[in-house]
C-alpha cells in the first residue's frame, strides 16, 4: 500500500493511520503513470456490534481530482471577477462585457432586491432579466438553504468574515432543483454596498458524489454483513463441534475407567458415532463457508444427501420434492448453515419420536419466499400449533427467528414441520443496528 503514496505524504499517512478516527487529504500515485491523485481519506475502526471492540481498521478514499479542479476553476473565475469589479469603478461597461461572456453565473443583490443577473444565471434558472428585477433573491434559493444564504449575506454587508465559498440548492422556474457552488463578496454598486456572487452549476458533480457515497456505504454494510456472518458461523461451530468434542472427551475418560469389555465396546461405539457426526458437521460448515459451492442445486443435493444418511439406518424412506425459480440470488453462508441445522433437527425429531416409515420433504423457493416442509407418517407429537416443546424444536424456532422467518408444527396426520422465510434473507437486528 505504501508504494501508492507520494514520498512526502507517506510519513503523515503513517502517523494518522493508527489514530482512532482521522480524515484528511492525501495524494496517491497513479500505478501506471505515477501522476499524483488527490484523495479525501477517512480512516476508522470497524467494531464488533456485540462487544463494541475494534476488530479491523478500514479506510474510505474518494478521488477529489474533479473537486479540486472545480475549486481551482472557481478561484480563477473569482479572481477574474475581482479584477473586473475593480475595473467596474473605472468602466462599468468592461464589467458587463466580462459578466455576459463568462460561463459563471453572476448576481448582484442588495438585501432582498436583485440588481443584476447575467445571461448564465438566466439560462441556469429559466428566469428572464425582467422577471429577476421583480423578484426577491431568496425566491430562487431552495427553502432548506434560504436562512443560510440570507444570514451570510447580511453578515457580509456588516463586514463579518464568512466562508469564501459554499454550496446550496436553487429552484428553477420549471421547479427543478440545481446544485450551485458560490463565492461571494461585497462591492460598491451604483454608489452603495451590494453583494456580488458567482454561481457555478455543480449538479452533475454532486450527483456523482452522492452515487460514490452510496457505493461506499453499501460496501461498508457488506463488510458488516460478512463480519456478522462469520460471528454466527463461529457460534454454531462452537455449539456443534464444541459439544461433540466435549462428549468424546468425557466418554474417552469413562472408557479408560471401565472394567468390563461390554462397557468399553458401548463407549467406543458412541465415540465412533459422535466422531462421524463431527465429521459431518465440519463438512457442512466448510461447504457453507465456501461461497463457490453455495447454490440452490447444491442446497437441494445436500438435503437429499443428509436426509438419506440419517433415515436409511433407521429404515425410513425419504422423498424430496423441490421447486426453485430461475434467476434467484444464491443462498449465503448464513442461510445455508441455519437451514441445514433446522432440517437435520427436524429429521432427528422424526427418528426419535415419530415411529414413521416415510418422510416427505418439499422445498419451494421463489423470489420473495422460501418454504421448507418435513412431513412424516408417524404417530405425531403433542404440539399445539406453533407452540412447541423440547430443546430440539426450540432450537429450530430460534434459528427461524434469526432468519426473520417462522416455524410451525402440525400433528394432525403424522407430524409436519413447516418453515417459512422471507427472501432475500436479512441479518439479525442486533448485528446491524
Amino acid at each position: 500500500m505504501n508504494d501508492y503514496f507520494l514520498p512526502e505524504d507517506l510519513l503523515a499517512h503513517g502517523e494518522h493511520r493508527l489514530s482512532k478516527d482521522w480524515r484528511g487529504e492525501f495524494r496517491l500515485k497513479h500505478f501506471k503513470t505515477g501522476a499524483a491523485i488527490p484523495v479525501d481519506m477517512y480512516i476508522f475502526d470497524v467494531t464488533n456490534q456485540n462487544t463494541g471492540k475494534p476488530i479491523a481498521r478500514a479506510a474510505v478514499m474518494r478521488d477529489i481530482t474533479d473537486l479540486k479542479r472545480t475549486r481551482e476553476e472557481r478561484e480563477r473565475y473569482y479572481q477574474q471577477l475581482q479584477r473586473a469589479t475593480q475595473s467596474l469603478r473605472e468602466s462599468e461597461a468592461r464589467f458587463r462585457t466580462l459578466a455576459e461572456t463568462t460561463s459563471a453565473g453572476i448576481v448582484i443583490h442588495r438585501g432582498e432586491r436583485l440588481l443584476y443577473t447575467n445571461t448564465t444565471v438566466q439560462r441556469m434558472t429559466g428566469y428572464t432579466h425582467q422577471e429577476f428585477l421583480s423578484m426577491e433573491f431568496w425566491e430562487i434559493v431552495h427553502p432548506n438553504y434560504r436562512d443560510l444564504v440570507r444570514e451570510r449575506g447580511r453578515a457580509r454587508m456588516h463586514g463579518a468574515e464568512e466562508p469564501a465559498d459554499y454550496e446550496f440548492k436553487v429552484l428553477t422556474k420549471q421547479g427543478d432543483l440545481r446544485w450551485v457552488s458560490t463565492t461571494a463578496g461585497v462591492i460598491e454598486y451604483e454608489g452603495s454596498p451590494a453583494i456580488i456572487a458567482t454561481l457555478f452549476d455543480v449538479t452533475d458533480r454532486k450527483r456523482v458524489e452522492e452515487e460514490k457515497v452510496k457505493l461506499y456505504e453499501e460496501r461498508i454494510e457488506e463488510e458488516k454483513r460478512h463480519l456478522l456472518e462469520k460471528e454466527e458461523i463461529l457460534m454454531d461451530l462452537h455449539d456443534g463441534i464444541g459439544g461433540i468434542t466435549t462428549n468424546v472427551s468425557i466418554l474417552s475418560e469413562l472408557g479408560q475407567k471401565a472394567s468390563d469389555v461390554e462397557s468399553i465396546k458401548s463407549t467406543l461405539a458412541t465415540i465412533s458415532r459422535l466422531s462421524r457426526e463431527g465429521i459431518t458437521e465440519i463438512r457442512s460448515f466448510m461447504q457453507g463457508l465456501d461461497s463457490r459451492e453455495l447454490s440452490w442445486p447444491t442446497m437441494v443435493a445436500e438435503l437429499r444427501n443428509q436426509g438419506a444418511k440419517m433415515l436409511d439406518q433407521h429404515h425410513m424412506a425419504l422423498s424430496v420434492v423441490t421447486s426453485v425459480c430461475d434467476g434467484l440470488e444464491q443462498p449465503g453462508s448464513f442461510l445455508w448453515i441455519n437451514l441445514i441445522k433446522i432440517y437435520k433437527e427436524a429429521l432427528t425429531n422424526v427418528i426419535k419420536h415419530s415411529k414413521a416409515g416415510m418422510v416427505a420433504v418439499t422445498l419451494q423457493v421463489t423470489e420473495h419466499q422460501l418454504l421448507l416442509t418435513v412431513q412424516d407418517d408417524g404417530v405425531g407429537c403433542k404440539c399445539d400449533g406453533a407452540k412447541t416443546r423440547g430443546r430440539g424444536l426450540s432450537n429450530m424456532q430460534r434459528r427461524a427467528e434469526r432468519l426473520r422467518g417462522s416455524l410451525a408444527v402440525d400433528s394432525q396426520q403424522g407430524t409436519a414441520v413447516r418453515l417459512s422465510l422471507p427472501l432475500p434473507v436479512k441479518y439479525p437486528v442486533r448485528g446491524m443496528e
